[in-house]
């Protein structure tokens, strides 16, 4: 693959001059280390860049960066005027991919960095767990874990970038909501917290401090807890102990069991009060007893790629007796009112892109309670597709048989894929079916110009393939149409030949030959500007350098004083003495 890769990227090298490329958003690295740029800019000075960056190209004469930002910023450091490029006439979306999925291939990416580009690679639409764990040879656990990390608060995800913390403690913080991360990072892992800090702790310890200090604090429960009042379980009613407010729950597996029955209750009420509002859950925050229970009842639970929204709590009227004053009283409901304003107002924004079929409501399943979110209707806005219509009870229950057998067909799914994993396929020969399905895995590679060559139409920008079209395809591919699937694949994977090994000489007369007049007027827009500011420079500290002078003189003017004034002193003395 490496030969093929080297072969097809050959011919696409060249010399760019560093002024017409520009960095990407799509780049998922965003913190660049000082002193290892430095190093390699040191290293480029001596040896050159030894392996070319990706560029697209753009509008007047530009490039933009697809891999490579490292050397690129390195090269600047090092005073280079151009840099060895592969040119790519490639989409936005492949540009993405391409910058995320090399971004993961160095060795020094961080869990965020990971994490984020994992996300990216599967917002997408391209990419699952599975295909992930394929694509980057790491089980699909690894994968789930990295992918956790997304929810990790900004201020804990520094401390996992910047190691204060381990991989194995950040797993556990992240399997809570933001609500817990934020309490136990200003309580035990914020800079200079020096009383019951959690840093260098074990991740065991820091599980069970979690589990001790948050995850049974009853006033986080939504249920009843008016029987825990008179719980002999119930911290309040152990004399050493006493904390006041609910109480902590030492009873683990009774505490579970109502959060569970009390979640599953509350969501068979909700649909059946709003049906058309469906069921989902988040990876990173759920209940997935409560989730298993309500599937193996025939609810759909929908798991969500996207982040929802929640809906806007309404604000509470203010109480009289809370205040001391009228004055504040009457401050407090002008607040409320503001907030009830505001309120009525998001709501009916959410009512109406409802409506339209630009958001979708969901009911949300979390930890401990079940709220109502929203989230937006990708496709809507790209194809302006409607609302689907309002079900008939008699079609809502056979969505709902339907549901059924697609978990009884889930279920089968699951436990042949792990079965799968222990049996020994090492002595069975490789069979025309398996042939079919890598190619059904290598379609993902397939390029847009290449889908009437295979015998797809494309139906629009960025169309994606679907499952029953790969299917399709694959059924009677001829030799020329596996070889353009072969090659596809190649292409989109070449980057992963680079690491130690250079994968083509430098074409280093080509932007002299292609573009000379073009990087000559840049060089010199460049260099007029340069010199204008220079200029400036020059002249502010022609200024300063005065200012510091006159600073100077008055400050040996002030020393001199005092020892004229005691001469004058001294001369009046005498002139009275011989008077």
């Amino acid at each position: 693959m490496e030969t093929t890769a080297f072969q097809v990227a050959e011919r696409n090298i060249t010399l760019v001059a560093l002024a017409n490329i520009q960095p990407s958003g799509y780049n998922p690295r965003k913190n660049f280390d000082e002193a290892s740029l430095t190093e390699l800019s040191e290293s480029i000075r001596q040896q050159g860049v030894l392996q070319p960056i990706g560029v697209r190209p753009m509008e007047d004469n530009r490039f933009e960066i697809v891999f490579g930002e490292r050397r690129y910023r390195a090269s600047l450091m090092a005073g280079l005027e151009e840099i060895p490029a592969i040119v790519m006439e490639i989409s936005d979306e492949t540009a993405e991919e391409m910058a995320v999925t090399e971004n993961l291939q160095r060795k020094d990416v961080t869990p965020i960095e990971e994490a984020n580009a994992y996300q990216k690679l599967i917002e997408s639409g391209r990419h699952d767990v599975q295909s992930l764990a394929v694509q980057f040879g790491k089980n699909e656990n690894y994968i789930r874990t990295r992918l956790k990390f997304v929810s990790l608060i900004p201020e804990i995800a520094l401390l996992l970038e910047q190691d204060e913390i381990t991989i194995s403690v950040a797993n556990e913080i992240c399997r809570y909501g933001e609500d817990i991360q934020r309490e136990v990072y200003d309580k035990h892992l914020k800079e200079g917290v020096q009383y019951n800090s959690w840093r260098g702790m074990k991740a065991s310890d820091v599980a069970q401090n979690i589990e001790r200090q948050y995850t049974t604090d009853l006033d986080r429960y939504a249920f009843d807890k008016a029987l825990c009042l008179s719980c002999p379980h119930n911290t309040n009613n152990m004399m050493l102990f006493c904390e006041g407010g609910c109480g902590n729950c030492a009873n683990r597996t009774c505490l579970a069991e109502m959060n569970a029955s009390y979640l599953t209750e509350k969501a068979v009420r909700l649909m059946e009060e709003r049906p058309d509002v469906p069921l989902c859950y988040e990876s990173f925050n759920y209940n997935e007893t409560v989730v298993e229970r309500l599937i193996a009842m025939g609810f759909e639970v929908e798991s969500l790629n996207t982040y929802s929204k929640k809906y806007p709590e309404q604000p509470e009227a203010p109480q009289k007796e809370e205040y001391d004053t009228a004055e504040e009283y009457e401050e407090a409901n002008k607040e409320y009112e503001q907030d009830l304003n505001d309120y009525t107002e998001q709501c009916e924004e959410i009512r109406t892109r409802s409506e339209a079929g630009e958001i979708t409501l969901y009911f949300r399943i979390e930890s401990k309670d079940i709220v109502l979110c929203y989230v937006p209707n990708v496709a809507h806005a790209a194809n302006g597709t409607q609302q689907e219509k309002q079900l008939s009870p008699v079609e809502k229950l056979e969505k709902q048989d339907k549901r059924n057998k697609e978990i009884a067909l889930e279920k089968t799914v699951e436990d042949t894929k792990k079965q799968i994993l222990e049996v020994d396929m090492s002595e069975r020969k490789f069979g025309q079916d398996e042939d079919k399905m890598i190619y059904f895995f290598l379609l993902s590679y397939l390029r847009r110009e290449h889908f009437e060559a295979v015998g797809i139409e494309e139906k629009e920008p960025y169309h994606s393939l679907t499952e029953e079209e790969k299917t399709n395809i694959i059924a009677n591919l001829t030799g020329k149409q596996k070889a353009i699937i072969r090659r596809d694949f190649l292409i989109a994977n070449f980057k992963n030949a680079y690491g130690s090994n250079a994968i083509a000489s430098l074409l280093l007369d080509f932007a002299q030959k292609h573009m000379p007049e073009e990087l000559t007027n840049i060089k010199n827009g460049y260099n007029e500007v340069y010199e204008k500011r220079h200029q400036r420079i020059e002249e502010k500290k022609a200024v300063l350098l005065v200012q510091e002078q006159a600073k100077q003189e008055a400050e040996q003017s002030d020393e001199q004083q005092p020892e004229t004034e005691v001469q004058s002193e001294e001369q009046t003395q005498a002139e009275e003495m011989a008077a």
